[in-house]
């Protein structure tokens, strides 16, 4: 059997999770967000340390029963088995209208400490432009995984997301700034985002304002061990955020 890091084993987890929850889920309302997304679909570096996806008429209660049901159900256990993985424990930490959120504890084989992720899922809005594909077969081989697929939004959604994540969080995370630039390098129309109109200029100066050390803690440290090296200078970050700024300086609003 295969060793990965920590990472990876949450990782590999999440995809073991959407490959038992996906098919029990109308595809149409719900669609894979965030760092999980640009990680499974747009070949992003970054591992992603939780899971969120976006849900459309589904009540809270009955989310609750499915998923519940589902980090309980056997064929779940088993698979996780056979990865050395098992669900240690897990909440229901929030419960509302708007989100939903689970805590998970993974107990792995050889790895003496536990880790821990979050599944998150949030109602806001309608789930629009969405595509049901497979996940990377990139991913998908580095796990000898069987293909997955699953609701997720394509990169010119994702860049509006990403540009409003990083305008709108409580707190600025290095992470938006890494993804937009991925995002920019998959050559995308960025006027899709000119409806933002404001909001692209918030993030224009959250972006100029992060600084090395927090890409450090907050990025760099979920890439991969062979490619930290290469990220692993202020040079390197002053080019991102010029990069992103630059692009959102020339989209209409």
């Amino acid at each position: 059997m295969q060793n990965h890091n920590e990472k990876e084993y949450v990782e590999l987890f999440h995809l073991l999770f959407l490959s038992q929850f996906g098919p029990k889920m109308d595809k149409s309302q719900y669609a894979l967000k965030g760092g999980c997304n640009l990680h499974f679909y747009l070949n992003s570096i970054r591992c992603s340390e939780d899971m969120d996806i976006d849900l459309q008429h589904i009540a809270q209660p009955t989310l609750r029963n499915k998923v519940r049901k589902c980090l309980q159900s056997d064929p779940l256990k088993r698979i996780l088995a056979t990865r050395n993985i098992e669900i240690a424990n897990f909440s229901e930490t929030k419960q509302t209208e708007t989100t939903q959120r689970w805590k998970i504890g993974l107990n792995v084989k050889g790895i003496s400490q536990e880790l821990r992720t979050k599944i998150e899922f949030s109602r806001r809005g309608p789930i629009e432009g969405c595509k049901f594909q497979p996940v990377s077969p990139d991913i998908i081989g580095k796990y000898s995984l069987s293909p997955i697929l699953a609701n997720h939004y394509p990169a010119d959604i994702a860049f509006s997301q990403k540009i409003d994540a990083l305008a709108n969080r409580k707190e600025t995370q290095a992470r938006d700034v890494f993804d937009l630039d991925l995002i920019l390098g998959k050559g995308i129309d960025i006027q899709t985002a000119s409806h933002l109109k404001a909001t692209i200029t918030q993030a224009e100066a959250k972006a100029i304002d992060i600084p090395f050390d927090q890409f450090k803690s907050q990025v760099l440290a979920y890439l991969p061990q062979d490619l930290q090296t290469q990220y692993e200078s202020p040079d390197i970050w002053d080019a991102i955020i010029l990069r992103v700024t630059e692009a959102l300086g020339k989209i209409d609003r």
